[in-house]
């Protein structure tokens, strides 16, 4: 039981869950058709530092506190949270942590959504196929099946792998020599409206991945769009069919000011255009070198991943950004070091 802060500032006791607030109503509330408020929301941020050790772990933050869902040593056993760097939702309502391994070797693993325990998925002798190397990004298809960004053993260069979840087997979606179109420079990957995207943050552009062939298809960048061009897309997320919001952790917004953008781009023409900085609009939190975005669809907002680093700099930070004013406030703010990935979890909040 997680306290949040829920529509209208009420704070309350509700139940930690998964998929969208119809799902999670009794089925006698949506019969009735009872209007609903709007979600809680809990933030799973995944830290890279902070744990015991030289351990990541995994926190919920919420306007009502922060409390830890699993470390590198709790609850005790393997695989061990060594470098957490994103993390993902499963269809049972798990998170899907890509751990690059720096002192335990690259896993793909399971936390329990309720009691934080890890289950091995693939990597560390578990699963066929290309090894894993540095895992970076991670993504869920409706399939199951889990995609990773990841680096070649053998030349170094950008793929991305598709996992199988149950025998852990590993294979190339796209690379260099699989799929067609342009050079594979991958850093990220999401699925928006059942569309694998990927951003590249040497060719300052963005990608949809073909899932069967694993050709790659331009969408925004420099050679296609008008419009703010990219200087670090780091993470995607979408409000409606038509378009996608491109988190970008270095775009300028004038002297004086933090960097950080998100950028609206629509997917016909692939132009680009402003949706929040430091600058526009004015006041309000601060970005600095964010890393994650998620959108939730009952508040219509943004909510973005501000890093922080302690115990010598500030705290982290989520902050909420208007789908309609732009306006950026803040949600929580926690302790914590290296914040990678943040994963929202809405929680209905009853209607009295």
């Amino acid at each position: 039981m997680v306290a949040v802060l829920g529509a209208g500032g009420v704070l309350a006791g509700v139940l930690g869950g998964a998929g969208t607030a119809a799902q999670a109503q009794p089925v006698s509330a949506q019969a009735l058709n009872i209007p609903k408020a709007c979600v809680a929301i809990e933030a799973l941020v995944d830290d890279g530092a902070s744990g015991p050790g030289l351990g990541g772990e995994v926190v919920l933050v919420s306007p009502g506190g922060q409390s830890t869902l699993s470390t590198d040593a709790a609850p005790p056993g393997r695989p061990e949270l060594d470098s957490p760097a994103d993390m993902a939702f499963m269809s049972n309502g798990d998170v899907v942590v890509a751990d690059e391994g720096l002192a335990a070797g690259p896993t793909i693993m399971e936390v329990n959504r309720d009691t934080g325990a890890r289950t091995l998925i693939s990597g560390n002798g578990r699963g066929s196929g290309p090894a894993l190397v540095i895992p970076n990004s991670v993504a869920v298809e409706a399939s199951g099946d889990i995609l990773v960004t990841d680096v070649s053993l053998v030349t170094g260069n950008p793929r991305l792998l598709r996992i199988n979840p149950v025998t852990g087997n590993r294979t190339v979606l796209t690379g260099t020599g699989v799929g067609s179109g342009p050079a594979v420079n991958v850093a990220a990957v999401g699925i928006e409206n059942g569309v694998i995207y990927v951003t590249d943050v040497v060719g300052d552009q963005i990608m949809s991945v073909d899932p069967a062939t694993g050709a790659r298809t331009l969408i925004s960048g420099p050679a296609r769009g008008t419009g703010l061009g990219f200087v670090s897309p780091v993470s995607i997320t979408s409000d409606s069919p038509g378009s996608i919001v491109v988190l970008d952790a270095e775009q300028p917004a004038g002297p004086g000011l933090g960097v950080g953008a998100l950028i609206r781009v629509d997917l016909t023409t692939g132009n680009r255009t402003l949706l929040s900085n430091d600058a526009s609009p004015a006041g309000g939190q601060q970005f600095d070198f964010p890393i994650d975005v998620q959108y939730n669809a009952c508040e219509n907002a943004f909510y973005v991943l501000q890093t922080g680093f302690s115990p010598g700099g500030p705290d982290g930070r989520v902050l909420k950004v208007d789908g309609t004013t732009k306006v950026r406030t803040l949600f929580a703010s926690y302790l914590g070091a290296e914040n990678y990935a943040l994963l929202l979890r809405p929680v209905p909040v009853p209607v009295p």
